[in-house]
């Protein structure tokens, strides 16, 4: 992959400060950061398509809210969890019994706290595939889509996939309040917030800021996508990687693009 990056504000001429954060992990990275306060941006292969891994839990939690509000679903439905709905990887629910009733509202908070990979395909479920995707594309993201259920892919692909652009743009509408009902957009932010996964963007950073975000992880890859707020700055990041070697030197290496950027931009 041939690097393409875009700057403006205090992030210009200092690109080559951001790949040397990266290099170290001889892997594929997309990144983006964008100032709040108008302060600058910076975009990474921001257009290239990446594994999605967990970060397609932000679109599937946004179209999730949009059909409750728009009044074809109600976050207080009950699913009930089947022995088929149960799959591997991170999350509890695959521990508990079948049967087990829980709303949509807590899926969602499973979904994305834990990274729950069962109440995720039970919110899939809930919208469906196709209206997630149509959501996904009402929202301007041209780059990003939801193929198939958490830990279920289809045989031979195609593979859930998104870019550090689109998700940014969600991002950014979630932050101004602008993409959904404004309450809707602060009750997503306070559930990105308790994110429980918290090595890679809050790694460095001091314990006043704030960070809204969500990971995603397989193998050689390591994601993380989120709003950081701090006394002096509010930015939206999403840093993207593939084919690393050693994904803990990726999970650091995010972790320092998140202080360099808290850094300038505070």
């Amino acid at each position: 992959m041939t690097n393409t990056v875009t700057s403006e504000g205090v992030f210009s001429g200092l690109e080559s400060e951001l790949l040397h954060i990266l290099e170290s992990t001889e892997g594929q990275w997309a990144i983006v950061i964008e100032s709040l306060d108008g302060k600058g941006f910076l975009r990474l292969n921001a257009d290239s398509p990446f594994t999605a891994a967990s970060v397609i839990k932000i679109p599937i939690m946004m179209a999730a809210f949009n059909h409750a509000r728009t009044g074809s679903l109600r976050l207080d439905d009950v699913i009930t969890m089947t022995i088929q709905d149960k799959v591997g990887g991170s999350g509890v629910l695959k521990e508990l019994h079948a049967g087990l009733g829980l709303t949509l509202l807590d899926a969602i908070n499973l979904m994305i706290v834990v990274s729950d990979n069962t109440a995720t395909n039970l919110v899939i479920d809930c919208v469906s595939i196709e209206k997630i995707n149509e959501y996904i594309t009402q929202k301007g993201c041209v780059g990003s889509r939801l193929e198939a259920h958490l830990m279920k892919p289809k045989p031979g692909g195609p593979y859930n996939t998104i870019t550090a652009e689109d998700i940014g743009l969600l991002l950014k509408g979630l932050a101004q309040r602008t993409i959904e009902n404004p309450g809707d957009c602060d009750t997503m932010i306070d559930i990105l917030s308790r994110q429980q996964y918290n090595q890679k963007l809050p790694r460095y950073l001091p314990k006043d800021a704030i960070c809204a975000h969500k990971t995603g992880e397989v193998t050689g890859v390591t994601h993380d996508a989120g709003i950081i707020t701090g006394p002096k700055g509010k930015f939206v990041i999403v840093c993207l990687s593939q084919n690393l070697d050693d994904v803990q030197k990726g999970d650091d290496a995010i972790g320092k693009v998140a202080k360099w950027a808290y850094d300038l931009l505070n």
